[in-house]
């Protein structure tokens, strides 16, 4: 495909935005020397403004922007509907979660320090949910880097390579310079642009494109052939794995956890709902991307060789270069928040989690520990994502990884009962029956596979957290 913008204009619009969200993060870093609970919790003073719009805007990653479009282009009304409800309704699953672990860890810093608060005698429940935990991290950086770079390679024709390493490069830059408080002041401005942004340019698209009826005309998506919202092949097929992964994300996404550790209390519920329905309005505004790709490619104006980027594909077709530069800074600013709230996340599992329970990492500097624990996962992320595996295929994979922990936290939070083998073998059973299984289906595209894998990693990892709990208890 023909790209959109010179290489040099893509280069140069990168770089500005680079450049003011780094300058933006410098100056108003906190002014006096970066201890541990700053760089990892903001000395858990986090409000509602700032916490509602960064935790919206982390949650606004590859899929919000490039998927919610896709599936409305692909599979119509439905598609979008089992995309974008589970997605905000994660967040309100997760406020009561993220009340009880301030009430149970007043001082803890991630949700798998659960596990070690609960069995304080044995470390086997709480590496089992580090595994969750940190693959989960890993796949949001693999997957933000594929769709930075794939955007930037489609707008300007930078190669692949160079765009996952540009995507790396600017938010793990920030990222290092004061952690979680970067990430907050860069989530506030980022999240300002993407609305102001979207709101901009997707009733321009449609007012170009002949009105409202370019959307309502294509509810069925391209083929015409879902514009049932409940359509029970899309509801099987798409939504059964994606609503599982996404109900149980927030518990293995340390972003969450992290935002609720740094929140002051009475913070804490508003910021998740807030968060949830600031969230929502995007993915439901430019998801009308895709629907306005649908009637463009079947009147012959566009062709979409790559559904996953159908949004910028309309916006160069109807709006002006200037526009398309918009648009492309809004993904950006998606992608990055992201990025980098994936790296403060890593920071606080590998000081809280990892260092601490090692001797000699106990007593380096933790900011130090954090900070390496970034690059290493920035450096391995960015092997991954050179491989270029599908956006749908990571974000289905780590999300049969997370069901695997989703009800052993709940048990672990919730009930005096549970033990720690079963904590252990519950995570460790959804870990290994969900997640391979993931893999080999999506790879391979087998559908029913993909709906078992996710099935499997959630009951199964709950089943038997609780049954073996219960044979230890009688």
């Amino acid at each position: 495909m023909e790209a959109m913008l010179s290489q040099s204009q893509g280069i140069l619009l990168f770089l500005a935005y680079s450049a003011f969200i780094i300058a933006l993060v410098y100056f108003l870093r906190h002014k006096n020397k970066t201890d541990a609970d700053d760089f990892l919790l903001m000395r858990r003073d986090l409000g509602v403004f700032r916490g509602s719009l960064s935790m919206a805007v982390s949650w606004i990653w590859a899929p919000a922007v490039f998927i919610c479009s896709m599936q409305a282009f692909n599979q119509g009304l439905p598609g979008i509907f089992w995309f974008t409800v589970p997605n905000i309704l994660c967040f309100f699953v997760f406020v009561p979660i993220a009340l009880k672990l301030r009430q149970v860890m007043p001082k803890g810093y991630t949700i798998s320090q659960i596990f070690r608060h609960r069995f304080k005698k044995t470390q086997k429940p709480h590496h089992a949910a580090l595994i969750v935990t940190f693959g989960y991290q890993l796949g949001a950086i693999i997957i933000n880097c594929i769709a930075g770079a794939t955007l930037i390679g489609l707008l300007t024709g930078i190669s692949y390579s160079t765009g996952v390493l540009l995507m790396v490069s600017v938010s793990l830059s920030y990222a290092l310079i004061s952690g979680l408080r970067a990430s907050v002041i860069s989530d506030v401005a980022q999240m300002i642009m993407i609305l102001g942004i979207a709101f901009l340019i997707v009733p321009w698209v449609i007012f170009e494109s002949g009105g409202l009826s370019s959307v309502t005309n294509n509810l069925g998506g391209v083929t015409g052939e879902y514009s049932n919202i409940f359509d029970p092949g899309v509801a099987y097929a798409f939504g059964i794995a994606m609503t599982i992964g996404l109900i149980s994300g927030p518990v293995a996404d340390q972003m969450f956890s992290q935002r609720a550790h740094a929140a002051r209390k009475d913070a804490i519920k508003p910021i998740f709902i807030w968060g949830g329905i600031l969230f929502g309005v995007v993915p439901i505004t430019l998801s009308l991307l895709g629907f306005v790709g649908a009637e463009a490619m079947n009147a012959g104006y566009i062709v979409v060789s790559d559904p996953q980027m159908v949004g910028a594909q309309v916006v160069a077709n109807y709006l002006p270069t200037w526009a398309l530069m918009a648009f492309a800074v809004m993904a950006f600013a998606g992608l990055t928040s992201t990025l980098d709230s994936a790296f403060c996340a890593i920071a606080s599992l590998v000081s809280a989690d990892v260092a601490q329970n090692n001797k000699n990492l106990a007593k380096k500097d933790p900011v130090f520990i954090a900070r390496a624990g970034m690059v290493i996962f920035a450096v391995l992320g960015v092997a991954i994502a050179l491989l270029q595996p599908k956006l749908l295929w990571v974000f289905l994979i780590y999300g049969a990884l997370a069901a695997s922990m989703f009800i052993p936290v709940i048990l672990a939070l919730f009930w005096k009962g549970l033990t720690a083998n079963g904590a252990f073998l519950g995570i460790l059973t959804g870990i290994t029956l969900g997640t391979p299984l993931s893999i080999y289906a999506n790879i391979n595209g087998v559908t029913d596979l993909i709906v078992l894998s996710a099935v499997i990693g959630l009951l199964a990892g709950g089943i038997v957290a609780f049954v073996v709990s219960k044979i230890e208890n009688s």
